[in-house]
């Protein structure tokens, strides 16, 4: 998919939420809110969000008018997970080169915990630290990182839903992005076991797969399995590690949070930063 993508303060890498999604909270964001009101319906709900009559006006600006139907779910998820990042205090999460290492060891024990985190946030990895393709024929690119959104499910007892949007070959200076989703539903007590040791078929998972990679230091996603477990680990460690978490305060428009990593001796403290 593309767009237009502005200019990056210097200092920092600004967010696929920022260079694209952000303009539509003064365009779009607060007349879909008033929408969902007016109609009962829940905006966190991703099926009742894209039936909400402005999402479909919103998507037609976004996308052009010959767009594949695979591309107008990529804009629909884009739209979604950004209107979820808007509505629950645009949080951003800054992973530290040591934190990115510690949540892609091949196995990491998460202990007892059971999911708890923000109902969305971004999670920005190091540059060019970790790379994924859309598909098995695609080429590498580097991941900026993903947008997350979750859902407890206590309302409906179904278990807790977890979105993920991975956000590929992000480039200020030219546009174009590559999206990859992931869905799961389960019981968030079985969040620990999903997150610890992720599945990829005749290596380690988070292994380098590109040629002279190992040189750079460059660790693959390759499976959503990797996927998910990435976000799990990052998201027990915002949840149970409070100490690590540091506000950024010279950056407006988002709240950027630096996530540094710790060792974990299983011995953690509950947070809801």
């Amino acid at each position: 998919m593309s767009d237009h993508l502005g200019a990056a303060p210097s200092g920092r890498r600004l967010t696929p939420y920022e260079l694209i999604v952000q303009p539509l909270e003064q365009s779009a964001f607060a007349a879909i809110r008033a929408e969902a009101a007016q109609r009962g319906s829940d905006p966190a709900n991703r099926d009742q969000f894209a039936l909400l009559g402005l999402v479909g006006a919103t998507l037609q600006e976004m996308a052009a008018d010959d767009a594949p139907a695979q591309a107008i779910e990529s804009y629909t998820e884009l739209l979604y997970q950004g209107y979820q990042l808007w509505s629950f205090g645009r949080r951003v999460y800054v992973l530290s080169e040591r934190a990115i290492a510690q949540f892609t060891h091949p196995v990491s024990d998460l202990h007892d915990w059971v999911l708890a985190a923000p109902a969305a946030c971004y999670l920005q990895f190091p540059a060019q630290r970790i790379w994924a393709r859309v598909g098995p024929d695609m080429p590498y690119e580097p991941a900026d990182g993903c947008f997350v959104a979750v859902r407890d499910g206590a309302s409906d007892d179904a278990g807790a839903h977890l979105r993920v949007l991975l956000v590929l070959g992000l480039r200020e200076d030219r546009p174009g992005i590559s999206l990859v989703s992931h869905v799961a539903t389960f019981d968030p007590r079985a969040a620990a076991d999903r997150g610890r040791a992720p599945w990829r078929e005749g290596t380690a998972a988070f292994s380098n797969a590109i040629p002279g990679g190992e040189r750079m230091g460059y660790r693959t996603i390759a499976t959503m399995s990797e996927l998910e477990a990435l976000v799990l680990r990052a998201l027990r460690h915002v949840d149970r590690h409070p100490d690590a978490l540091h506000d950024d305060h010279t950056h407006a428009g988002v709240r950027r949070i630096i996530v540094d990593g710790v060792e974990d001796s299983g011995r953690d403290m509950a947070s809801h930063a």
